[in-house]
Order: C-alpha cells, then structure tokens, then sequence
C-alpha cells in the first residue's frame, strides 16, 4: 500500500481538528477554520474516514471497540447534512490502524467495524483497508508494531497521509479520561454550523483505584492500562496520567468543569490555536 511508504506529516494547528479516541467530526470544503481532519496514537484502535465524492463532505472517528454502529450511524448523518444531493457521488470509507497483535484484539475492532457496515443501509464504498497484517511491521525480537498510527485527510482534496500531531485540541485530559470510566458513546465534538468545538458536557464515574495507578512506574501503567503496551507511542504514559489526575482531582466533571454545559471554542485563524467561547 502506498500510505505504508509515507513519512508522516507533521500536522500544524492551522486549520486541524483533531479527533481523539471515541471521538467523531466532520465537516465539508466550504468550512471557513476547518480544513484537515486528523488522529494518531491508534495501536488496536481504527481510525475511519468517510468522505462523498460530490461535495467532499467529509467525517472521521477513532474507533476504540465501543460503540461501533453509533459512530457510524454518527459518521454518515454528518457527511448526509452537509451533502446537498447525495446522487452527486458516493459514500467511501478508508480504514486505517491495528496491527497484527497476539490479543487479537485488533481483530475484534475491525470485525465489529465490518459488522457494522455490512448491517449499514447507505451504501458504503470500502476504498483502503489498511489495518492489521497490513499495517503491520515485525521489529526487535520479532515483535509486531503498526506501521501507522495516525493520519488525516483534506477536505477539499480528499488527500489522505499519515500524520502525527503535536496539538490535540483543548481539554485532551479530560476527553481522555471519559475512556477509563466514562460512557461508552462516541461523541461528536465539532459543531460544522457554528464551526465551533464542542467539548462536553458528559459524566465520569469515581475511580477508585486511582491513586494506585498514579502512583506505578510508566511500566507498569502501560501494562494495566493499554491494550498493547509494548507499541504505545512516547506520549501515551503522559496522557493516561493527566486523566488519571483529572479523574481524581475533578471526580463530578458535569459541575466543576462543564458547569452543566460544553465547552466552546472556535478557532484563532492566525494562530490555529482554540479560544473558549465564553457565554
């Protein structure tokens, strides 16, 4: 496969919305702060992209394992709000994450993934498949690594590289922490009307091992907490700590942090960067 050949791009703020595990967005060429759609730090998670071929409307997710026919469901009613006539062109989805791990638990998230779209009623075109033995690269001691971990797309060409991303957005730790005791659903974070950034509002519950995990080595974190531990990338441990420590230090996020409602920000056109929205 072509994308397997590819250095990953270094993607700037400028124009990015990145979309964090368990997370969905999407927009269309005509979106005046979004221009790339992008997500990384996909080891047995997948990261799909739907795109229709007419109006370049555009959604991704990460897909975790949870969820799966909900975040499609949510994938395709973006790319249908923003699509004017769906007969223009069609509906194509490309696949890309895991790897050839011993779990299998790869496996498990490509196989609900195609469950879901064989059960879909649009007609989807599968394009790229570029998971599991496929995005998989044997290294020390034999042992199986992705070859990608994130990439992105534009939406005005439909280009799509691998790409790593120094900036994940605003509020990342507790966006991550909704995977250790949060709900499930995946949640859709950029509102394509208002071009905002939608953050919240969602509920965690109490984590009461949590002194316990902050208080283990970056080993053995990795190990208790990750799916594939040995092929987590160099930020996974510094993540999973911010959100065991949000976790601990804001245990009823609905009141301390979203105040009963999300958290809004549009982006800085100059700079990339998110400003809260402040009401």
């Amino acid at each position: 496969m072509p994308y397997l050949q590819k250095t990953p791009k270094v993607i700037e703020p400028r124009g990015l919305l990145y979309i964090g595990q368990r997370e969905v967005g999407g927009t269309s060429p005509k979106d005046p702060a979004i221009s790339i759609l992008g997500s990384e730090d996909a080891t047995t998670c997948h990261i799909a992209i739907l795109r229709h071929t007419g109006s370049g409307a555009t959604s991704l997710i990460h897909f975790d394992g949870c969820c799966v026919r909900q975040g499609l469901d949510s994938m395709v009613k973006i790319v249908k709000d923003l699509t004017e006539d769906m007969s223009t062109g069609r509906l194509e989805m490309h696949l890309f994450g895991g790897f050839s791990d011993e779990r299998k638990n790869s496996h498990k998230v490509s196989n609900d993934i195609f469950r879901a779209l064989s059960d879909c009623q649009h007609n989807i075109y599968l394009v790229t498949a570029c998971i599991i033995n496929y995005n998989t690269v044997y290294k020390k001691d034999n042992k199986p690594f992705p070859v990608i971990y994130g990439v992105a797309v534009n939406v005005a060409t439909g280009e799509i590289f691998p790409a790593t991303f120094p900036d994940k957005g605003p509020d990342y730790d507790v966006r991550c922490a909704r995977h250790f005791t949060g709900s499930k659903e995946n949640l859709i974070i950029y509102d394509y009307r208002r071009n905002e950034l939608t953050i919240g509002p969602f509920q965690y519950t109490k984590m009461s091992q949590v002194d316990m995990y902050l208080s283990l080595s970056d080993e053995q974190l990795k190990r208790f907490l990750s799916t594939s531990p040995d092929q987590e990338p160099e930020d996974f441990v510094q993540n999973v700590r911010a959100s065991l420590i949000c976790i601990r230090d804001c245990p009823n996020p609905m009141k301390t942090i979203f105040h009963g409602r999300p958290r809004r920000y549009n982006k800085d056109s100059s700079t990339g960067e998110w400003k809260l929205i402040q009401d």
